[in-house]
């Protein structure tokens, strides 16, 4: 019941790590890539698919008391991928990903001048 975000990392294709960042308030999630040409807009979509509905129908079911399980609809959850992330090399990406989740809670930025390969 205090829980508002979720933070995820994700395995796409055996081959890649994405962080997931799930706001329940907002209904929304932001998938941070990396590398982003690396999953395809198309794909992307048949990944996020599943958690766009899987997220709000757990809330509803796992709802503890009747009164909690009314503020939560079936309704699909969002998502944005942003494309201002810094690029990590081949191999790094899981490393990126539990960075980019432990800044995140921490409320510090993630940005290219603070993460760059050489640091």
């Amino acid at each position: 019941m205090d829980i508002d975000d979720i933070y995820a990392p994700v395995n796409f294709a055996n081959s890649h790590w994405i962080a997931m960042w799930i706001s329940i308030p907002k209904r929304h999630i932001v998938v941070f890539d990396s590398i982003c040409s690396s999953i395809s807009p198309e794909e992307l979509d048949v990944v996020m698919e599943p958690f766009l509905y899987m997220v709000p129908y757990l809330l509803v079911e796992y709802a503890s008391l009747d009164e909690v399980r009314a503020q939560y609809s079936l309704e699909p959850f969002t998502y944005e991928r942003p494309t201002n992330i810094p690029p990590a090399r081949a191999g790094n990406c899981g490393m990126y990903t539990l960075k980019y989740i432990e800044c995140h809670t921490l409320g510090i930025e993630f940005s290219k001048k603070d993460f760059a390969n050489e640091d």
